[in-house]
């Protein structure tokens, strides 16, 4: 197996526990400021619609992208 392929991996198996929530507020950890919600989760195709609150842009993004770069926003 390629180097690459472990880390991504090591990663992956780092975040599939991470479980997400649709109609929850989320916060991107690397830009705190920046609030979104999931609004739609397809287990099948490992995607989710993912609604920026601020711009109300809607995004495509993957499942692992989600549990790595999105925290529940605590109230």
């Amino acid at each position: 197996m390629r180097e690459s392929k472990k880390k991504y991996l090591v990663e992956y198996n780092k975040y599939k526990d991470i479980q997400l929530a649709l109609n929850e507020i989320y916060v991107k950890k690397a830009r705190s400021s920046e609030k979104v919600m999931i609004t739609e989760i397809d287990e099948v195709a490992n995607v989710a619609r993912v609604k920026n609150l601020r711009t109300g842009a809607l995004q495509t993004k993957t499942l692992h992208w989600c549990r790595k770069n999105l925290e529940l926003l605590s109230s």
